[in-house]
């Protein structure tokens, strides 16, 4: 998702999330003037144009352009809350963490005579806990209560508890993550300065009939 909100910060136009890259090949040929982007074990595939390093999304890359996107655990999750029924789905990450909670908070409260229940979905890796993903949680669930008075679960209150616990340092987050210390192993360090910019952009990606815009 920091690789998501980095593109509309540079002007993508749309993104199609993939849950394969058979699934992504496949939209391809639907979306003939595409960017291929995508990871597999963090590294791009084999192939596409770009992988999942934010950095990699610059306006000269993307600006005007729609890209195909399928990753490990990112897209997967955008594909199946939307089948779970969630509306609207809004992508959140770190970097515009401040823009998704006030979209959540409106899009809660609009035409509701009472507030609508706000999901927050984390993407996990490999379908396994992810201590960054519930931290961005955390911050996320903060965020949303300043808009509003919101009841929150154990499991937000949780994640709430575990971003304060790291002191709101998002990066101090990232790097002491499993998948943080992997993608410095990988040598992607920048990308986890870049991605704890909290709030640092103003857009709120949103999944809708198959495409993010």
């Amino acid at each position: 998702t920091s690789s998501i909100t980095t593109a509309f910060s540079s002007g993508c136009q749309k993104l199609i999330p993939a849950r394969s890259k058979e699934q992504a090949l496949c939209e391809k040929t639907r979306y003939a003037d595409a960017i291929l982007t995508g990871e597999q074990g963090g590294l791009k595939i084999a192939g596409f144009d770009l992988g999942n390093s934010p950095l990699e999304y610059t306006p000269q890359n993307v600006e005007g352009r729609t890209i195909v996107m399928t990753t490990s655990n990112g897209t997967r999750a955008v594909l199946g809350t939307a089948e779970a029924g969630a509306s609207p789905v809004f992508l959140c990450s770190f970097l515009n963490l401040t823009a998704v909670a006030r979209a959540c908070a409106q899009a809660s409260l609009r035409e509701h005579s009472s507030p609508k229940g706000v999901a927050i979905v984390c993407s996990g890796e490999h379908g396994q806990f992810s201590l960054e993903d519930f931290a961005c949680a955390g911050a996320l669930v903060s965020a949303i209560q300043s808009h509003g008075d919101f009841t929150l679960d154990s499991s937000a209150r949780a994640a709430s508890s575990l971003y304060e616990a790291f002191g709101r340092d998002a990066l101090r987050v990232l790097r002491e993550s499993p998948h943080g210390q992997d993608l410095i192993r990988l040598g992607f360090s920048r990308d986890l300065e870049h991605c704890a910019q909290v709030g640092a952009f103003d857009v709120v990606p949103r999944y809708s009939d198959g495409s993010v815009t």
